[in-house]
């Protein structure tokens, strides 16, 4: 990745940082909070080229700043940790959050789920286990001892969900099968049709995403197993973000998600297609999946970080991960 487009997010990463330690302060603290002196704070997590996060997160805060008269300012960063702690001590009033790290935010500093996110027609989405068309897979148990291409430990429909479907089936996530994270989901499908992996696990239909370098994609791998439904990510507010001004970006962003230019800067953001209200019980079945698998949300996202930091330091990481592989040509 050129240097350029990690700048945004090492940047996001070190004010974070300074932010979580308390070193950092306001340059001043006399000036509202949403003023263009003391703008509101939107973290976000670059699940892609930060540069391009970058860019449609500060198109989102320019349309919110018409619709509300207040001023934002939007970052992006590589760790839910980092801001989530950053929250608690009220330097991020606003983050971008998916379900598990919505939890943990919730758990640790009581930050509240204002919306949730629509795709697809609805604010929920799935997971699911993939095999090969032609394998002899038929059942979650017949993967025991297998490999299984996961993206990786934070995702919902990627990992914590399927793990709990192979808990169900009788199959340690754990302990029986050869875990294999891969950073990304269509990283997690392209090594299972690269013969690196037995199964691989992603979202509901992750093999729309590689129909232009594999065509016959939706014949070549079926779907073993479904998840249950699982509430979308979500904005969430800190807990320190008084409730006029909560209100207010809630009015917002409802108003710039049924704009024109809002719809296609959210699309273009995270793939949004709307934004509804959300409580924080619309959550409990993310509780109830952790507690199922004895995790905690807290100790997951943190070792996350630490295997990511591993990775990018080139240190052995555990359980084994692999090197995405690239995708294969289109047939001619």
């Amino acid at each position: 990745m050129p240097l350029r487009s990690l700048l945004p997010a090492l940047t996001g990463a070190l004010l974070l940082a300074c932010a979580a330690s308390g070193c950092y302060k306001p340059k001043s603290q006399s000036h509202p909070l949403g003023s263009p002196e003391n703008p509101i704070v939107m973290y976000f997590v670059s699940s892609r080229e930060a540069e391009s996060v970058m860019t449609s997160a500060d198109d989102l805060s320019a349309l919110l700043t018409t619709q509300t008269g207040l001023s934002f300012k939007a970052s992006t960063a590589t760790s839910y940790v980092s801001i989530v702690e950053a929250m608690g001590v009220g330097h991020v009033q606003i983050g971008w959050l998916p379900p598990v790290a919505y939890v943990f935010a919730h758990q640790r500093n009581g930050d509240e789920a204002l919306l949730k996110v629509v795709r697809h027609g609805k604010p929920t989405y799935r997971g699911q286990v993939m095999v090969m068309a032609d394998s002899p897979y038929k059942t979650l148990a017949d993967l025991k001892g297998k490999r299984v291409a996961f993206p990786e430990q934070t995702s919902a429909s990627g990992y914590y969900y399927p793990s709990a479907l192979f808990k169900d089936a009788g199959v340690d996530p754990v302990n029986d099968i050869q875990p294999r994270f891969t950073s990304a989901h269509d990283a997690a499908l392209l090594t299972l049709l690269h013969g690196e992996a037995d199964a691989a696990c992603g979202f509901e239909d992750i093999r729309t995403k590689v129909q232009t370098a594999v065509p016959d994609v939706m014949t070549k791998v079926r779907v073993l197993a479904y998840t249950p439904e699982i509430p979308a990510d979500n904005v969430c507010a800190s807990q320190s973000l008084p409730a006029e001004l909560r209100a207010k970006v809630v009015a917002g962003l409802t108003a710039v998600a049924a704009s024109e230019k809002g719809k296609a800067v959210l699309k273009e953001l995270y793939d949004i297609d709307g934004l509804l209200p959300a409580q924080d019980s619309d959550y409990d079945p993310v509780r109830q999946m952790m507690s199922a698998l004895g995790q905690d949300p807290e100790t997951e996202l943190k070792k996350a970080d630490e295997e990511r930091a591993k990775k990018a330091a080139g240190a052995p990481t555990s359980p084994p991960a692999t090197t995405p592989p690239a995708a294969p040509p289109a047939p001619k």
